[in-house]
């Protein structure tokens, strides 16, 4: 209906009009899509997601060296944190070879106190206590083979 309402719009007379209707049959062939068209598709599909995924895994590793903007060879290290209310904490900061206690809130920083080496533990001691972990577990592994 609305393909004649077009025609007629278009033509002058109604001679013309039935020519128009008559000679306008379905040209158009619809595109026949093979298996093997879809295949190809698919594939080129799976190559970018693999493009993607590998672009995405050189991002995060480039990103993950830089640690909140700062390199992880800095003099400054943050040792340990406690958090006492929504915008205040406590951090022992490692500051080249001297540990200092700072007290961060929402627009301020105080330095506490500063304390010794062998007052502080640090990561290195809790590695140990993992690899003491898994030692243990490996003996109640090979106890119950």
């Amino acid at each position: 209906m609305w393909i004649r309402t077009m025609i007629k719009l278009q033509s002058t007379s109604d001679k013309e009009l039935l020519d128009k209707l008559k000679n306008t049959t379905s040209d158009t062939v619809p595109e026949k899509i093979s298996t093997w068209d879809n295949i190809l598709q698919l594939l080129g599909l799976f190559i970018i997601l693999i493009l993607i995924l590998i672009a995405a895994y050189y991002t995060s590793r480039f990103v993950g060296r830089a640690k909140l903007g700062q390199l992880k060879n800095s003099n400054f290290q943050v040792i340990d944190a406690y958090r006492i209310s929504a915008n205040k904490m406590l951090q022992i900061v490692k500051i080249a070879n001297r540990y200092v206690v700072l007290s961060i809130c929402k627009d301020q920083v105080t330095y506490i106190m500063e304390l010794d080496e062998n007052e502080v533990l640090t990561h290195e001691v809790i590695d140990q206590d993992k690899q003491s972990f898994v030692r243990i577990f490996e003996k109640i592994k090979g106890k119950k083979e």
